[in-house]
């Protein structure tokens, strides 16, 4: 394939980006600065050093070499040097050699051996420039072997870029593979793996591919051939080399930042979205998710060339339908739906945008365009300890299941209400399945205590005691996390006996099933967190809400799972069209943004049962008086 000038030029500039500043020093002739503003003070170069990098942040290097430039006319000694040299690696990032060259001969005097050395690799640097590679090559060999190693990062790249120029791919692929060991970001590691490809790409033929006996080489060697593909080709063929080459560093950097750069439009021409379709225990959600998407596409004209298909996971197994979806083409992944689905899907992704519809249960590090979304309680306990905090409650106890899920919902309560300035002073694992609350409820509320002391007061009389338990004082609120709304019955009933009907209590979502029409007046006063789409309906709530009515009234209490679907549709057109990091989006789930781990998180509204049904709680009633949340009102 003939060399493509400017595209090897462009990438020379890329890596240059990555290159922490290179120090310059001894060239040729030696010339005097030539000012084009007055001389700066010393005074005034704090500021100009922060523009200086702000420039080079930005890109402008014709802006940051001038800055450069003139910290070094208001500065002497081994600062000034350094400051030279800045201004002829900002020349050499925006192409201008001869002027990098000048900056280059005027800090010869003075340059300290480190100073020299780093030099020596900005002129290799701008001899590959001019199109001299083995004269860059040369120079670098020059170099001492005992080198830092910020000036081995450096000299590393220039000299890879060099082989490539003059046929010899092996030894450059060897020479970046080993710079690569050096490098800390994820930034520099994929532009360090963007130079391979680069090279690849610049070469007349593709290099041979006889094995070298280093699996990452070799890797890379077997990738070679597919810098000619572009499209749909160049997907399969990256999707076929990952499952030859599952483990290579590419892998997980390159391969994604290459197909996302082949992606355009503000939205996906194909979309699969994985569920668990036939899947009996989570049929009815997903049928759900499904209705809520599609409602929300057909809603869409704008997008009526987009299609969508659907793999059912249960059938294919996550990891083959998400698989299936890559090579079938699809633009942007929805799904899958269960914890351990995302597992197994986010050790393959990176290609594709993906919308997974839950959180992986397991802690990992952030992944480029692989995003998470989940109908959350710890979404639900924040906002819960947000309006708590808000109502004046300075100390809580709760109610949590006793497994790990009771506790770190628990946890991330007890942060958000710490947070906020409050104290969560107890708490009592309850098991799931428990029927009578009587004991946890006399235990959280210090009854149990009253009554030891009662007995003990008793039996050192001799005599029987007049007695009334009483419960503790120190609380302002109740959390109690329910699996659904019998559990919260049970606790609401042996509240109120035991006393605490003016403490308010509030619960997770899952207190009210909104697929029950009857009042519910056992739950009244509990407040609660809950999606807008059942709490503050909108348009698009109030015409779900028809939806389900007419067409799937049986499925009224999955509406928050629709209401899922139909966020998700929304949120394909942000991530896709951007990295997320500006995500904010109002849903019919809750106000919606992205974190800094790729999780969609939620801001909730809140409700409290009166009369027996949910009403929910504006901005000035969510935060409830001492009187608004009693659960002896019924």
């Amino acid at each position: 394939m003939p060399r493509n000038t400017s595209q090897s030029t462009s990438a020379l500039h890329r890596a240059a980006r990555t290159l922490p500043v290179l120090l310059l020093a001894a060239f040729a002739a030696c010339t005097s600065l030539t000012p084009t503003q007055r001389p700066v003070t010393t005074g005034d170069t704090a500021g100009l050093e922060q523009r200086a990098r702000a420039a080079v942040d930005a890109g402008n290097f014709s802006a940051a070499a001038e800055l450069y430039t003139q910290l070094a006319m208001a500065s002497s000694g081994s600062a000034r040097i350094d400051y030279l040299l800045r201004s002829a690696q900002s020349a050499a990032d925006y192409g201008d050699t001869a002027l990098a060259r000048r900056r280059v001969g005027e800090a010869r005097n003075g340059a300290s051996v480190a100073q020299q050395q780093t030099s020596s690799v900005l002129l290799a640097r701008l001899e590959l420039a001019e199109g001299r590679p083995q004269a860059a090559l040369d120079m670098l060999a020059a170099l001492p072997q005992a080198l830092p190693q910020q000036v081995q990062r450096d000299a590393a790249a220039v000299r890879g870029q060099a082989l490539f120029r003059i046929g010899r791919p092996v030894d450059a692929v060897r020479t970046l593979v080993e710079r690569e060991v050096w490098l800390e970001d994820a930034d520099s590691i994929v532009a360090n793996q963007r130079m391979i490809w680069d090279g690849f790409r610049g070469l007349p033929a593709p290099p041979p591919t006889a094995p070298t006996g280093d699996a990452v080489v070799d890797g890379w060697l077997a990738l070679a051939p597919l810098t000619a593909s572009t499209g749909p080709e160049l997907r399969r063929s990256l999707l076929g080399w990952r499952q030859q080459y599952p483990s290579h560093p590419a892998a997980a950097g390159l391969l994604a930042e290459l197909l996302a750069a082949q992606r355009s439009g503000a939205f996906p021409s194909q979309i699969a979205v994985l569920l668990p379709l036939s899947s009996p225990q989570t049929r009815a959600v997903a049928l759900a998710i499904q209705d809520g998407f599609m409602a929300a596409h057909l809603r869409n004209s704008s997008n009526a060339d987009t299609s969508v298909r659907v793999y059912d996971s249960a059938r294919l197994g996550s990891s083959e339908a998400y698989l299936q979806a890559q090579l079938d083409g699809a633009d942007f992944i929805v799904g899958p739906l269960m914890g351990p689905e995302v597992d197994q899907v986010i050790a393959q992704a990176g290609f594709v945008p993906t919308l997974a519809l839950n959180y992986a249960t397991t802690e990992t590090p952030f992944l480029r365009s692989f995003y998470q979304f989940a109908l959350s309680i710890e979404d639900e306990a924040r906002a819960i300890a947000a309006a708590a905090i808000a109502s004046g409650a300075k100390s809580a106890v709760a109610f949590v299941p006793s497994n790990q899920r009771g506790y770190q919902i628990r946890d991330n309560f007890q942060a958000a209400f710490e947070a906020g300035g409050g104290k969560l002073v107890d708490w009592f694992g309850y098991e799931p399945t428990l029927q009578d609350f009587s004991q946890p409820t006399a235990t959280l509320l210090n009854v149990r205590r009253s009554t030891e002391r009662h007995r003990r007061l008793a039996a050192n009389l001799g005599e029987p005691v007049q007695f009334e338990a009483r419960r503790r004082d120190d609380i302002d609120m109740i959390f109690a996390i329910v699996p659904d709304d019998r559990t919260g019955r049970l606790i609401a009933s042996q509240l109120r006996f035991f006393g605490a009907g003016d403490i308010p209590v509030y619960a997770n979502a899952a207190i009210f099933d909104p697929g029950k029409t009857a009042r519910d007046n056992d739950l009244n006063g509990f407040i609660f967190a809950d999606t807008p789409a059942l709490l503050a309906p909108s348009p698009d709530a109030s015409a779900l809400r028809g939806d389900l009515q007419t067409f799937w009234p049986q499925r009224a209490s999955l509406s928050r799972f629709y209401g899922m679907g139909f966020d998700a549709y929304g949120l394909v057109a942000s991530l896709f069209a951007s990295d997320g990091t500006a995500l904010s989006m109002r849903g019919l789930s809750g106000d919606l943004s992205l974190d800094a781990q790729g999780r969609v998180r939620r801001v909730l509204p809140l409700a409290q049962f009166r009369g027996g049904r949910p009403v929910a709680l504006d901005d000035e009633l969510s935060r409830p008086s001492g009187s608004q949340g009693l659960i002896g009102q019924r």
